[in-house]
């Protein structure tokens, strides 16, 4: 029981999406540049799954449905726009 429970939370916080608490290993996470969200796996792959099977969805951002970033440049553009808002997590 004490090797399935979940910490109460890290610091890099909840998944905004399923709120639960998001992993220490950074692996089990993906930074969105659209937004900065962190969002776990879970929610990503789930995302993911939902637009491959009604096949015209384009690939987005789980969050807040921007699409996703084809290139690096497109990623450095994103983190830019938030930068610019003086957003801290873009940082």
């Amino acid at each position: 029981e004490i090797l399935f429970r979940q910490p109460e939370s890290t610091h890099l916080g909840d998944c905004p999406i399923c709120f639960l608490p998001l992993s220490l290993d950074i692996h089990r996470a993906i930074s969105q540049s659209c937004c900065s969200k962190w969002i776990c796996d879970g929610c990503f792959v789930a995302n993911q799954k939902r637009e491959l099977e009604e096949k015209k969805l384009q690939a987005a951002c789980p969050f807040c449905r921007h699409p996703l970033p084809t290139t690096m440049e497109e990623v450095n553009k994103n983190k830019m726009k938030r930068v610019e808002k003086n957003d801290p997590v873009a940082l």
